[in-house]
């Protein structure tokens, strides 16, 4: 049996064959031209699905870096108001030692409190720092500015929301520092009032005067009221003692040092006038507090006390004389009243340890020349004399504690610059400190936000590698392979091309027969 094949028949078969060397020429021309191995869903269903999960990571991963980016922003200008007040508070401690010093005048203090009011317009204007329009110090109010003047005082009005920032797909965290821990919402706090810095004697280490500033060696140079002049070579001493010693050697006993009666600082007597000063451009003479002239053979120096420390007994502290020993004060704090007896206490380390270890939540801190009590949350405690010693008082931390406060203490400075108080103006500087190390602990806490953006950044960026690797994987085409197959493709068509054409030669002797 004969099977007879058709034209039409051949036909069809040769050009389904064309078509289909058409179409695989003209998918490798796309993925040539696109270097795409997936343009369209028909190419590969199965990989759609992985390329679309991919390009959904991608773009949440870019996400996230613009949040790293923005929050960097914020944090890196944090820490620059934060570096700023920083410098604020540390020429407020030159105000308030200057001013609470013998070198503080009248004169002097209505000049610094001016001086203190440009400073407290200075933080005025740090703490409304703003970036892209918004204040960093509100908290989540970012379009109110945080700190206003209300009268003669300075109110925050923001509140104390943390900004969180999505930095990755699991882990979000803060950004900004609310401005309430700046008008103390914290912790309360008692500065004292009364100078604790021990009496100078022979033996206290020159590295160790003016509240641990330490001296200058040098020489410097006295004069006396007779035209005599000596310039003393104090270089390599290392005690009091040895600085009196070569003052009076070198002068001949015409000059004698010693120290004042206070113990506060060196006193010399002779001829007068008595002039100290330096020799050359040393610092030596100032660094010993002895810089001055006198209009009589007396010359005392300024105070030059070495700082509080634990160890420095009790005995040894002038405003303690005939106050000894110490006895029982009460603390009232978180609706209870303790007792503390204080008197076993022989130095200020074992005053501190007594008090600490009978309050719970509350600490006694030795801070240059004066002690504080710190207490762990804002809330007001108040402390009294229990007994006829008076001990709260003498030791200066009779009063109410109250949360710290940073315009507060500027606003009680100026206060007591304008009235003159010494002792005012002394106490302000526990606070002070109590301040400075908030914001030292805040600028240590801002500086772990950048590391962590840091190490956000990098891990993102580890992440975006990785997606993007993955997604090439599946998406894009094996140059390479695409050239060989596009070449194979194109040599298949044009052999289609031939046969068909081969197949379709027809002529009228060819259809005779």
């Amino acid at each position: 049996m004969s099977i007879r094949v058709t034209d039409s028949y051949l036909s069809s078969i040769l050009i389904g064959d064309l078509n289909r060397s058409l179409g695989y020429m003209l998918q490798q021309q796309r993925m040539a031209g696109s270097m795409k191995r997936v343009n369209s869903f028909a190419d590969d269903p199965r990989a759609v699905g992985t390329i679309q999960r991919y390009n959904a990571l991608i773009s949440n991963n870019e996400d996230y870096s613009k949040n790293v980016n923005r929050s960097r922003i914020i944090v890196d200008a944090t820490d620059v108001a934060l570096q700023n007040i920083s410098e604020v508070m540390a020429d407020v401690r030159v105000i308030t030692m200057r001013e609470s010093s013998a070198l503080g005048t009248d004169t002097s203090m209505a000049t610094t409190r001016v001086e203190v009011e440009n400073l407290a317009n200075r933080l005025m204007d740090v703490l409304n720092t703003t970036v892209e329009g918004n204040y960093i110090f509100s908290g989540r109010d970012v379009k109110t500015p945080p700190f206003v003047r209300s009268g003669n005082s300075v109110v925050y009005q923001g509140d104390d929301q943390e900004i969180m920032s999505r930095t990755g797909p699991n882990s979000t965290m803060a950004v900004n520092i609310p401005g309430d821990v700046f008008m103390g919402s914290r912790s309360s706090t008692l500065g004292g009032q009364v100078d604790m810095a021990p009496r100078i004697s022979g033996a206290t280490l020159l590295d160790d005067l003016d509240l641990g500033g330490g001296w200058t060696p040098g020489a410097i140079s006295i004069a006396d009221g007779g035209g005599t002049e000596w310039e003393v070579d104090l270089t390599g001493l290392t005690t009091v003692a040895e600085v009196l010693a070569k003052i009076n050697t070198d002068t001949g006993g015409v000059v004698t040092a010693g120290i004042n009666s206070e113990g506060t600082g060196l006193e010399f007597s002779g001829v007068g006038p008595l002039t100290v000063g330096e020799v050359g451009e040393g610092m030596t003479a100032a660094s010993l507090g002895i810089n001055d002239s006198s209009g009589g053979g007396i010359l005392t120096g300024r105070d030059v006390r070495p700082a509080a420390e634990e160890s420095t007994p009790l005995a040894n502290i002038e405003s303690l004389a005939g106050k000894l020993p110490l006895g029982i004060v009460d603390v009232a704090w978180q609706g209870n009243t303790y007792s503390i007896d204080l008197n076993a206490a022989a130095t200020l380390g074992d005053l501190r340890t007594i008090f600490n270890g009978a309050v719970p939540g509350m600490e006694l801190m030795i801070r240059d020349s004066a002690l504080s009590i710190v207490g762990s949350s804002p809330e007001l405690f108040s402390i009294t004399n229990a007994d006829a010693t008076n001990t709260a008082s003498a030791l200066g931390i009779a009063g109410d504690g109250s949360p710290v406060r940073l315009f507060g203490l500027l606003e009680d400075l100026q206060t007591a610059l304008t009235a003159g108080d010494k002792d005012s103006i002394r106490g302000a500087v526990n606070e002070l400190t109590a301040i400075e190390d908030n914001v030292y602990q805040l600028m240590m806490k801002n500086g772990g936000r950048q590391n962590d953006l840091d190490w956000a950044d990098q891990v993102l960026n580890q992440r975006n590698e990785r997606l993007r690797s993955n997604l090439s994987l599946e998406y894009d085409a094996d140059i390479a392979q695409v050239a060989s197959d596009l070449s194979r493709a194109e040599t298949s068509y044009q052999a289609s091309l031939l046969v068909t054409s081969k197949m379709y030669q027809t002529n009228l002797m060819q259809f005779l027969s």
